[in-house]
């Protein structure tokens, strides 16, 4: 059997099943929709290759499939093809998940074979009376028992989201399954986890192991845990792993290990109660194995707080990564992180430096990596540094980070963040304070709209320099990451000398949100502050992003009844980005601010108004927004003919995205965007519109 860890998934699903009896009907359907959803099947022999032995075909796809599905319809005891299929498939627990689905039979009909009204009793002695399969018989009952006795889906007249149901599970085990980056070049990582997988087998079998990594930042405590985590999942009935400990919400986290032990979302309005649900719900799962990793801890009461008394038990595994070695003081398992060796120092440098550099360069080579003191953050930082730079540039810089305190991280690496202009040093430091691994939909986008209405104007070729010199490790499209390192050299170069002051600490937002957004807003005092909070007194979540005095991003979201309107009191004039959900009335605002203000001065350049039942029109104020760039309404009872509609945004001449899922909205055959222009009988021009989404 090939294992997850060693064989590479070539099909996220497979689908085991009678053609006759489902393939143009459930199994197609249940294709159709994995497919759809960017997964993976496997559903008969359309899907070998030419030259390919049927039967090594299905094999290997069984093999490599994360989740393997068996319909048991009427005649599938009748294939023997079924029946080793399924034999296959279970053997491949727990590498996989399997998922049984009863069509048109019930499960019993599977395990009792004395039973005449079972079909499947009747197919095995219609086997029998023939003398076939003789020597499979007995494995095949006991596979098809086997089956019968796994949580799986049946099959009734009034099932219609039964594939939806399925596929829901089959995308929550691929998420739970996929692997976690690691690095993109993982330099002694193999010897790494060899030293920490011989120190875990000396431990007792089937004992709750619980396994430290200690060791400075930067020195690879994460690569390792991530790569154990990657390697050790698939052994366990659940696995969480959680990052960043130190700077997180532990709520948020307890919810976290709820959901990926126990699938389930839970909220829990304190840290007690979430401790309660977790040791409630281990209490009732203590025949099942769990693999845990806690990230950057850094103090005793988020072990507490994150593994309550009952994970200590039945087997768990639990790796934590701290800088702080006496948090470990209780841990079966203590493993340093020890400094690259220069072999692996070299190469790792290499990679990121120059990876086959000239005779000449070797001694400089050699000196940045002795300067290194085999620190894996040092060298990736370093060698990404004099990527493609002449000798003159190694000597100099060579010299340069010489002159730092080399016993000191933050030091070494403010070498890099010295080599940053001005727009590229708040950028980083905004990322640093506020942005840094946390998930936001398209964070991307808003975070560059706020900082070019911060007047830093080359935001994205910013990002690509922190990029570059691995500043910033990625970019994604809801997401920024930087190490842990770089976090806390910018958020203290923030508090000791960088103006203007950045507001995210804890313990001074804290108070705050008890005081609600009003008050924020009036207590920012120059400072830039993003925060996402509940504010009790307006009764909705608030997302927001404040520049010195200006209110530049701002997110209103009620999940309950619908709002009336935006307070008044909330200044929109330098509004950048504004998304709004189940609002009633949402023009007043904006239409009494204007009485203040002059109509040029409104910024706004992303509008979203969503799940907006209520909101039954767009007035003549939507034409003062000029820098409207993109539109987006959705679930809005909003009756009109859309060239109407269009012509009266002809004025927004900077937008380039019109979204409109609106109830009750008719189409015009005039409408004709080709020519930048509604239609021929109209001067109304939308010169800069890509795109238009009507709801149909």
């Amino acid at each position: 059997m090939a294992s997850s860890s060693s064989s590479p998934k070539q099909y996220d699903a497979f689908i085991s099943h009678r053609g006759p009896d489902v393939k143009a009907t459930l199994a197609k359907q249940l294709y159709k929709l994995l497919q759809e959803r960017g997964c993976r099947a496997f559903l008969d022999r359309e899907e070998i290759e030419g030259g390919e032995s049927i039967t090594s075909a299905i094999e290997n796809a069984i093999r490599s499939s994360v989740v393997q599905i068996a319909i048991f319809s009427k005649g599938y005891a009748h294939s023997s093809w079924c029946l080793e299929e399924l034999v296959l498939m279970l053997d491949q627990q727990p590498d996989a998940l399997f998922i049984p689905v009863f069509y048109d039979v019930q499960p019993w009909e599977l395990r009792h074979m004395d039973n005449k009204d079972s079909q499947y009793a009747a197919e095995f002695c219609n086997h029998q009376s023939k003398a076939r399969y003789l020597d499979k018989l007995e494995k095949w009952k006991e596979a098809l028992k086997s089956a019968s006795n796994i949580s799986g889906y049946e099959q009734r007249e009034h099932k219609y989201n039964l594939c939806e149901e399925i596929v829901s599970r089959v995308l929550e085990e691929m998420r739970r399954r996929k692997p976690l980056h690691v690095a993109k070049y993982p330099v002694g990582l193999a010897q790494q986890v060899r030293v920490f997988e011989d120190s875990l087998s000396k431990t007792v079998k089937d004992t709750v192991t619980i396994a430290g990594i200690f060791g400075l930042g930067g020195s690879g405590k994460t690569t390792l845990a991530t790569e154990l985590f990657n390697k050790k999942r698939s052994g366990y009935k659940g696995a969480c792993f959680l990052f960043d400990v130190r700077v997180s919400d532990l709520r948020s986290l307890q919810s976290q290990l709820f959901k990926d032990l126990f699938h389930e979302d839970r909220k829990f309005d304190s840290i007690a109660e979430g401790i309660g649900h977790l040791e409630h719900r281990l209490g009732r799962a203590r025949d099942l194995r769990f693999l845990i990793v806690l990230d950057d801890i850094d103090h005793r009461d988020q072990l507490d707080d994150l593994l309550p008394a009952a994970m200590l038990s039945s087997g768990n595994l639990v790796i934590i990564t701290t800088r702080n070695q006496s948090l470990l003081a209780g841990a079966d398992i203590c493993h340093r992180m020890k400094k690259m060796n220069f072999d692996h120092s070299r190469t790792l440098f290499c990679s990121h430096a120059r990876p086959d550099p000239p005779t000449s360069y070797e001694k400089l080579v050699e000196r940045f990596v002795e300067f290194c003191g085999g620190l894996p953050l040092a060298l990736k930082v370093l060698g990404s540094h004099v990527y493609g730079k002449g000798e003159l540039f190694w000597e100099l810089e060579l010299e340069k980070v010489r002159k730092i305190q080399p016993n000191d991280i933050m030091q070494r690496l403010r070498t890099s963040f010295d080599s940053l202009d001005r727009e590229e040093k708040q950028i980083f430091i905004d990322i640093a304070c506020f942005f840094n691994k946390i998930e936001i939909y398209d964070l991307k986008s808003k975070a560059i709209i706020i900082w070019k209405a911060s007047g830093w104007s080359n935001a994205e070729h910013a990002l690509q320099i922190l990029q570059d010199r691995c500043l910033l490790e990625s970019v994604e499209y809801g997401r920024f990451e930087m190490h842990d390192h770089l976090r806390d050299l910018g958020r203290q170069i923030s508090a000791d000398e960088l103006s203007p002051r950045r507001l995210w600490q804890p313990e001074l937002l804290g108070p705050m949100e008890a005081k609600g957004f009003q008050q924020i807003l009036a207590e920012t005092n120059g400072g830039r502050c993003f925060h996402s909070f509940r504010d009790s007194s307006l009764g909705m979540s608030i997302t927001f992003f404040i520049a010195e005095t200006d209110l530049l991003w701002l997110e209103m979201n009620e999940d309950g009844e619908p709002f009336m309107n935006i307070p008044s009191w909330i200044p929109l004039r330098k509004l950048h980005w504004l998304y709004i959900r189940s609002v009633r009335e949402l023009w007043s605002t904006f239409q009494q601010q204007l009485q203040t203000y002059n109509q040029a001065t409104f910024q706004l350049t992303r509008l979203s108004i969503r799940n907006c039942y209520y909101l039954q029109k767009l007035p003549d104020l939507i034409e003062m927004f000029t820098h409207l760039e993109e539109l987006n309404i959705s679930n809005s009872i909003y009756s009109t003919d859309i060239t109407s509609l269009v012509q009266s945004l002809g004025r927004l001449s900077k937008l380039r995205s019109l979204s409109l899922a609106c109830t009750n909205l008719e189409f015009s055959e005039k409408l004709d965007l080709s020519k930048g222009n509604v239609d021929s009988s109209t001067s109304s021009r939308m010169d800069s519109l890509e795109t238009i989404h009507p709801s149909w």
